[in-house]
């Protein structure tokens, strides 16, 4: 017994160290930035790096706010990022209830079409993504990246409902059909309360997926109307060098709401993913 009990403290101590190192991996840059955006210019370019400022200053962060291109960035970023989420949610749960509860030719095919973007990666969409949106004329519109979004994230939104859909008795809409319910009611009144945690962790997943996204929006956004705010902060490197403090605040302002709703909404995303992965 006391040997399995110092097994026990031992195993308890190394996996706390473990999950500690991660922590302090994971937050390093973060803290870093912070440190980095509350500086001065000399003190950013000083040889002898400090964490904690010498002298604190919000000279950064007025400088980004009063930037008329980033605010416009910003901007840009919410509404595709918004965009990207109503319409993947939509979408994502009238396929996945398609494929939950109907049976047609050619469903375990665009099933497996649907996984396969997934797999791909994403570099190798980059020329039919351009080819199509050129062809559509969306190259450098909103509409555009909302699309991309779409389909990148479509291969998680669809399974991940799927499964979830696939978990809830079908007896409960039969139920609704005799009480008078057409399909599309019961997909709204039963089966959409139903799975709100998974459609809560679609939300989020798409959201952040927008809103951090930069490869695409470098390509398919260049004009400063529809640019978006990953792509802009790189805007703060130009022929005279880094403007490191002013890069580091803008990062940091762009990463709270990402941070704050994926902290509102984990408990969502956690139930979502858990459930979407017991069937599928």
């Amino acid at each position: 017994m006391t040997m399995n009990k110092k097994k026990r403290t031992l195993l308890l101590i190394l996996v706390y160290t473990l999950c500690i190192l991660i922590a302090v991996f994971a937050l390093a840059p973060f803290v870093w930035g912070i440190s980095t955006s509350l500086k001065n210019n000399t003190e950013v370019y000083s040889l002898t790096p400090t964490l904690i400022p010498k002298k604190m200053t919000l000279a950064n962060y007025i400088a980004v706010f009063h930037d008329p291109s980033m605010m416009k960035y910003f901007r840009n970023s919410l509404i595709v990022s918004l965009l990207s989420t109503a319409v993947s949610m939509v979408v994502a749960l009238l396929a996945a209830y398609g494929f939950s509860r109907y049976r047609f030719p050619g469903r375990s095919a665009m099933l497996t079409s649907v996984l396969f973007i997934r797999i791909l990666p994403r570099v190798c969409l980059l020329v039919p993504f351009y080819m199509i949106l050129a062809k559509l004329k969306l190259i450098n519109t909103i509409p555009g990246l909302v699309i991309v979004y779409l389909v990148v994230g479509m291969p998680l939104t669809v399974w991940l409902l799927k499964g979830y859909i696939d978990g809830i008795p079908i007896e409960v809409e039969e139920s609704a059909f005799v009480d008078g319910c057409g399909p599309v009611q019961s997909l709204i009144y039963v089966v959409v309360p139903m799975v709100a945690p998974a459609l809560a962790a679609v939300a989020m997943f798409v959201f952040i997926l927008a809103w951090n996204e930069f490869m695409f929006p470098l390509l398919f956004a260049k004009d400063q109307a529809c640019r978006t705010l990953s792509v802009g902060l790189a805007f703060y490197i130009d022929e005279t060098g880094i403007q490191w403090g002013q890069m580091m605040a803008a990062s940091i302002l762009m990463s709270i709401p990402a941070i704050l709703v994926f902290s509102y909404a984990q408990r969502y995303i956690v139930s979502g993913l858990s459930e979407g992965a017991v069937k599928g």
